[in-house]
């Protein structure tokens, strides 16, 4: 597969290549394949951060890029001098010394995911003015701080948004004005977190709010009964709480807080 890469001008799709055994040889070749639209990299280290960089950006038709590092503790540096145009998806699995200020420049990303990147500032104030979000997702530790702010007026178009794995968080607040389009918001195994996020009243078009594994304060602050936050997401027409009991991934006991939701 590494032999004559740089010859394969016309390839479209480069996924899942375990960089760590062509090195950086093998990443400066990428720099021939301008017509990829999917590009996937394992295995990556630090010292690949600038080659992959310089790959990247001769790659004008490129739509979706997911790097993922070889050890969770392997601090990946990413410095993109200018950014694929048509970039729509963006997966980084790596752990970050900061978010990259060109993460905010890719004006057309639908999508992006981070896991395992540590951020100990919150990434929101840099990534609420994406224009074409839909998607995000921020899993296993991506953000190691405190507290989420969410802002008036940030992620207009965001319809999906998934926190997972944050060990430190123990506040988030969502402004009036904020998050105006989303419709799905699951929260998974948020230790710190005992109280139901200021602001979700605010969120006109949630559907759902899946909760797993999350505290016991927490959920009993939304319970119907006797929860005293109840009130914040009494207009949310489905909401889950969710406890994994097996190794499987639907292995789960569900309990259904609000019901009134249907799927179009």
């Amino acid at each position: 597969m590494e032999k004559g890469i740089k010859n394969m001008t016309s390839l479209q799709n480069f996924y899942y290549v375990q960089v760590d055994h062509g090195g950086v040889d093998l990443i400066e070749e990428m720099k021939m394949l301008k017509q990829l639209r999917k590009l996937g990299l394992k295995h990556v280290r630090r010292e690949h951060g600038n080659a992959i960089s310089v790959a990247v950006v001769e790659m004008q038709y490129l739509e979706s890029l997911n790097i993922t590092a070889i050890a969770e503790d392997e601090i990946i540096d990413l410095n993109f001098v200018s950014t694929p145009p048509k970039l729509r998806r963006l997966h980084l699995k790596a752990r970050l010394e900061k978010l990259p200020d060109w993460i905010s420049k890719f004006e057309c990303l639908v999508q992006i995911m981070m896991a395992l990147s540590k951020l100990t500032d919150d990434p929101m104030p840099s990534l609420k003015n994406l224009p074409n979000l839909l998607k995000l997702n921020l899993l296993e530790n991506a953000y190691d701080g405190e507290f989420l702010h969410f802002q008036n007026g940030g992620f207009k178009k965001l319809k999906e948004l998934f926190l997972s794995h944050m060990n430190r968080v123990n506040s988030i607040l969502i402004e009036k004005g904020a998050l105006l389009s989303l419709e799905r918001l699951r929260m998974e195994k948020i230790p710190c977190l005992k109280k139901v996020p200021s602001g979700i009243q605010f969120l006109d078009k949630l559907k759902v709010f899946d909760l797993v594994d999350m505290p016991d304060e927490f959920v009993t602050s939304i319970d119907p009964d006797k929860g005293h936050d109840n009130w914040i997401i009494k207009n949310v027409p489905l909401v889950l709480n969710r406890h994994w009991i097996g190794p499987k991934y639907f292995d789960y006991q569900i309990h259904t807080i609000n019901s009134s939701y249907k799927d179009s």
